[in-house]
């Protein structure tokens, strides 16, 4: 009941910020930009507490160019990791950290822990394209230039981030997309 509440609290005031957003600075403001990323990340990150979005399991498959996280690092996800770890952004996922106990179903939530927020991340990117090319179409392109660059730093790059991390955590700690460990790699997990 009271997640309900909460969920129902989160939605009228995000709906409200960004209305006055619209209102106080008019759609093609940085501060409109930044409030149609910003809103509906803390919205998701809200409601994904009672219902997380999933993707499919072919989505999270990561690809060969992936697993050695080199495209990742040339684009700058290292800082971004830095950035998220420190200070009050590590307060918005505290719960995708090495666990202290790395046993093989330690790392398995902790990978699922990993794709719910890639997801929630993944699908607000796409869905926020649609507000990009909204302001593209009627010709307001700094809006639109303005909201697809928060859009990257606020919902691409923990994308980018989630896959990277859990490609170091694949070369770390060995086990299948299922979070099961090879029986031959049990030993070098608990060490």
């Amino acid at each position: 009941m009271r997640r309900g509440a909460a969920i129902v609290a989160v939605t009228t005031g995000g709906a409200a910020l960004v209305l006055w957003g619209w209102q106080a600075f008019g759609p093609r403001s940085a501060v409109f930009a930044f409030l149609v990323v910003w809103v509906p990340m803390t919205w998701l990150g809200t409601v994904s507490r009672v219902a997380q979005p999933r993707l499919p399991a072919s989505y999270h498959q990561l690809r060969g160019f992936e697993r050695d996280g080199r495209i990742y690092e040339r684009v700058g996800v290292r800082a971004a990791k830095r950035l998220l770890r420190r200070g009050p952004f590590a307060f918005f996922n505290p719960h995708l950290h090495l666990p202290a106990e790395r046993t093989p179903e330690h790392l398995a939530r902790l990978e699922q822990r990993m794709d719910g927020a890639e997801a929630s991340h993944a699908v607000l990117f796409v869905a926020t394209l649609g507000v990009v090319v909204h302001a593209a179409a009627r010709g307001w392109w700094t809006a639109a230039a303005l909201t697809l660059v928060f859009d990257v730093v606020m919902n691409g790059y923990p994308v980018m981030l989630q896959r990277y991390n859990r490609a170091l955590l694949r070369r770390r700690y060995p086990t299948t997309s299922t979070g099961a460990v090879d029986r031959s790699e049990t030993d070098t997990l608990t060490r």
